[in-house]
């Protein structure tokens, strides 16, 4: 029996962004410590690089839409795979903290090329049907790989150091991506003969429920309320999602738990990360949208209130789970909702666009909670934070998926 290809490009995503995000990116919360104390710098100073390359990368997105168009996904995967493996490398080389920012800003640049728009868009191609699960399973590869390389990073620190590991980060995720992106990747089914992965239909009416209201342009879509409120939501999203990513590990440490317990609870969290964008995935394609909102926004409260109740050894472990699963509404839904609201006419400068956006919430947010914690002493006023973060996610993703309704029974 044939396996329809587009679960191998389901399968080489996977792969993908557990390299380019899952290592690459995940891993840096166990660096600012030792990094921080190496060049006598506050955590604040240190995490600032986070901030240039999601700056960079957010000026860069506008680019990354056209581009996706242009020069086709795999050109883009090839030149981010070799590029993001160098600047990883050249981080061990650094002597001062301004060598971090200079490589930071390179990183912004080429960060998206092996990002969930770019893959949101290869997938989206794909597959008509069960694309909910099929973008779940590709996103999960974030996840999968910092759950796999967290641990692995953390020894490979402690038995050398540092710099040695960010070398090894480099080499490793040269050698995996380029291989699996020339030879798996192929842009769009037709490419193969073939066409978008279709079920039998067996209800016309569930069918024309799920479809977009229309296919709109960018200019279009931006007139709707639709667009800011989702916008809105994921914009508070990716702030939090980024902010723990990086300071997750410094926080539990400051707790007292051991490394061993700190990269346990991490490696959770990636987990979480992972299996969560499978099930919610499952979960749009299954029971619909305001299902699949229920579960973000349920994570999105829980996990601040488990912060402030880290110092009692079983809610870290909450944390760390519902952290995780809501972190998943920055990657997931994002290409669902957009390709129902607005349809596929301007879908990659559309989802460019939300990422752009999206990522100055984490811009912002990584700084801010460092220095939340150099002023105050710890990280208390940020999971309040988030908690007010977490009304507006209700808002605005109960207010959109409301409107979608009024407007597809006119």
């Amino acid at each position: 029996m044939n396996v329809f290809y587009g679960w191998k490009i389901v399968a080489a995503s996977i792969i993908i962004l557990a390299v380019g995000l899952g290592m690459f990116f995940s891993t840096n919360s166990l660096f600012v410590i030792p990094v921080s104390e190496a060049f006598d710098v506050s955590r604040g100073e240190f995490t600032f690089h986070r901030t240039i390359i999601t700056l960079v990368g957010a000026a860069s997105m506008a680019f990354y839409g056209k581009a996706v168009q242009r020069f086709g996904v795999r050109k883009i995967l090839l030149t981010g795979s070799v590029m993001l493996g160098l600047i990883t490398i050249g981080y061990s080389f650094a002597q001062n903290l301004w060598h971090f920012y200079v490589l930071a800003f390179v990183h912004g640049i080429f960060f998206h090329a092996l990002g969930f728009m770019v893959i949101g868009i290869l997938v989206s191609d794909w597959f008509t049907d069960k694309k909910g699960f099929a973008t779940g399973m590709a996103f999960a590869g974030s996840g999968l790989g910092g759950a796999i390389m967290i641990p692995i990073v953390s020894q490979v620190m402690q038995i050398t150091d540092w710099r040695f590991a960010f070398r090894f980060m480099g080499v490793l995720g040269i050698a995996i991506l380029v291989p699996v992106i020339y030879f798996m990747v192929k842009e769009k089914p037709e490419m193969l003969g073939l066409k978008p992965y279709i079920l039998p239909e067996k209800d016309e009416e569930a069918k024309a429920a799920k479809a977009p209201l229309a296919s709109l342009s960018f200019k279009e879509a931006r007139r709707t309320s639709r667009f800011w409120l989702l916008l809105a939501a994921f914009l508070s999203i990716s702030s939090f999602a980024a902010a723990t990513n990086t300071h997750t590990a410094p926080f539990l440490t400051d707790l007292g738990y051991p490394v061993a317990t700190v990269s346990a609870m991490v490696s959770l969290f990636m987990i979480a990360l992972t299996g969560g964008k499978i099930l919610l995935g499952w979960i749009y394609d299954r029971f619909g949208v305001m299902a699949g909102h229920g579960v973000i926004i349920v994570c999105c409260f829980i996990f601040p209130v488990a912060a402030l109740f880290s110092h009692i050894p079983a809610l870290p472990w909450v944390y760390a789970l519902t952290m995780g699963m809501a972190s998943c509404g920055v990657s997931v839904p994002v290409s669902i909702l957009i390709i129902r609201n607005f349809g596929q006419k301007d879908f990659p400068v559309i989802f460019s666009f939300f990422t752009m956006i999206a990522t100055l919430g984490a811009a912002v947010s990584v700084p801010t909670m460092g220095i939340v914690h150099d002023n105050t002493g710890s990280y208390d006023l940020a999971w309040f934070a988030f908690l007010g973060f977490a009304v507006v996610i209700l808002v605005c993703l109960v207010g959109s998926e409301l409107l979608y309704r009024r407007k597809h029974n006119d």
